[in-house]
């Protein structure tokens, strides 16, 4: 291997002609000349030559002398010492002071050639071990930065598994981009399909200000030609070829599409708004990578959110559904109950009737006999009077049992809810009670009887009347809700305990005094309304007031026809 440089230091021309057009240009070496030690010492410490031949005995420093001083300064160039007279005792100092070689005037071009060749090993090792050893950190230094590489991969990777919070995800990923490839900014835009605009999802390095309100045309902008291609953009240029956006330049510049199978969704990118490095295409493997993972994420968040509202959903049609089954059990439980009720009130009322039918009649026929003035006529009142609330108790009675079947026809549930109202408003107004009406307006017809219908809301109505002792407001309201009619009656009365909400549609149940009710009203009134294919719910709250509410099926067109 030649091409090195020599420096040669001799007084002599003669020697120095000899080394340099004899041995060194014709085998391809370089070399420097100095004729005097000092000046060799010179050139050898500021021109760093890789070998230094050089005579013993030279004017102003010896071979000696200059060997001692590159010792002394640590130079690890290799000399070569010559001399005419050289004597075993001068060969071994110089060897002491460094000298890897030590040669005998005159000597031939091979044998100089030999001992420049040994001198120059040893450099020609320590110049390959070097350039070896910087290779080897160079390759560590890539090794450390490809496992930092695919750490963050991998962090990014188990991200996109484990956080459902898609924000949180996309925010690391660009994060990511910036410092895997070292850029200024990064950020992830996606495809707006309604406006056919990019909009800006997660940003690095950009202000909020700009990232937020941050929106590009698909159509007209180098990430729309990603947009469209599927294919990434990488670039560093003139800030003026690079803009990205209407007074937003940058100097080098990096997108790669965010795909969901064949349709991209968007780009991530990253740039250089101050620095001219370069990015290079191991960059975009990265963000290649990384936006990857991003895709993985959208379509992963897109598939929990639809899974969540289909089990949201789910659980919602399974409460309603549970809800349904659960009122129609109570119905049907409510129905046989108020048939078996029904039949056992039937026998009594019959077995009753007859005797208080004779007792009050012998009672009447008394009274009529019997003079003012007489002391019996009192008692006998009160029998009377007491017979009548007995005949009135058996007779609802009889009407709970009878279960009459309606005599249905199209109603106008706003007239048959007035005339209830007419028979007791008057009474009301006198107990300082305050009827508001909300009546909708062309409510929808409904098929059924008007008199059962009158005799529930009566019933409701005297209801409400008597949770009013200090007086109130009833607020009754009629309107069409989908395939029904409903009319609300809501007070603001006593109200009724949680432990009786329950009960109240129980035949007796009531928490009226004795000779006040028989807790028959809402039993009957919620046998003509099941009849009628309707509900009544009611809400109440102690101390706040109660609800009632009837719905009824609104009738149906073909009906309509065919009963006009």
């Amino acid at each position: 291997m030649a091409g090195e440089t020599i420096l040669v230091v001799d007084d002599r021309d003669d020697s120095l002609q000899f080394l340099t057009e004899y041995v060194l240009a014709p085998n391809g070496y370089k070399y420097i000349i100095a004729k005097d030690g000092e000046t060799g010492l010179h050139k050898a410490l500021t021109e760093n030559p890789d070998l230094v031949i050089m005579d013993l005995k030279m004017p102003k420093m010896t071979g000696l002398e200059v060997l001692a001083a590159l010792r002394e300064r640590q130079s690890n160039i290799p000399v070569i010492l010559m001399t005419f007279h050289g004597s075993e005792e001068t060969a071994v100092q110089a060897f002491r002071l460094g000298a890897r070689d030590y040669m005998i005037k005159p000597y031939g071009v091979q044998e100089m050639l030999e001992s420049i060749e040994r001198a120059l090993t040893e450099g020609r090792l320590r110049a390959e071990r070097d350039q070896l050893t910087q290779n080897i950190m160079q390759i560590n230094r890539q090794l450390e930065r490809r496992v930092r590489e695919l750490s963050i991969l991998y962090s990014i990777g188990k991200s996109v598994t484990t956080l459902l919070d898609l924000e949180k995800v996309l925010n690391r990923i660009v994060e990511a981009a910036v410092y895997v490839t070292g850029a200024e900014e990064g950020s992830l835009m996606l495809v707006d399909k309604k406006s056919g605009e990019l909009y800006m999802r997660a940003a690095r390095g950009l202000g909020e200000k700009y990232a937020r309100g941050f929106r590009l045309r698909v159509e007209d902008s180098i990430a729309g030609q990603v947009v469209k291609t599927g294919q990434p953009f990488l670039e560093s240029g003139d800030a003026q070829r690079l803009k990205v956006k209407t007074g937003y330049l940058v100097k080098s510049l990096m997108y790669v599409p965010l795909k969901s199978g064949n349709e991209v969704i968007g780009v991530l990118s990253v740039d250089n708004k101050v620095s001219n490095t370069p990015f290079t295409e191991s960059d975009v493997y990265l963000l290649s990578a990384l936006a990857d993972y991003a895709s993985i994420a959208i379509v992963n968040a897109h598939l929990y959110t639809e899974v969540k509202s289909f089990s949201e959903e789910l659980e919602k049609k399974v409460a309603e559904r549970t809800k349904e089954l659960e009122e129609a059990q109570a119905q049907l439980v409510q129905s046989e109950k108020l048939a078996s009720i029904g039949q056992l009130a039937a026998g009594v009322a019959h077995e009753l009737n007859n005797p208080i039918s004779v007792m009050l009649g012998f009672a009447q026929a008394i009274l009529r006999k019997l003079p003012q003035d007489d002391p019996l006529r009192k008692p006998l009142s009160t029998i009377e009077r007491e017979g009548l609330r007995c005949k009135g108790i058996i007779q609802n009675l009889l009407d709970f049992a009878r279960r009459s079947r309606p005599s249905l026809q199209p109603v106008d549930i706003n007239q048959v809810l007035e005339a209830s109202c007419v028979l007791i408003e008057h009474q009301m107004s006198l107990d300082n009670i305050v009827v508001t009406k909300g009546y909708a307006p062309n409510l929808p017809q409904v098929l059924a009887d008007p008199n059962q219908l009158q005799q529930v809301f009566v019933n409701i109505i005297q209801n409400a009347y008597q949770a009013m002792p200090e007086g109130g407001t009833l607020r009754l309201v009629t309107r069409a809700l989908g395939d029904e009619v409903q009319i609300i009656f809501s007070d603001t009365g006593v109200g009724i305990p949680p432990e009786n909400l329950k009960r109240i549609f129980d035949p007796f149940f009531t928490t009226k005094e004795v000779g006040q009710g028989t807790g028959l009203g809402l039993s009957v009134s919620y046998g003509i309304v099941e009849q009628h294919g309707g509900t009544i719910e009611v809400e109440s709250k102690v101390g706040a007031g109660t609800t009632f509410i009837v719905k009824l099926p609104i009738m149906k067109e073909k009906v309509v026809s065919e009963s006009g």
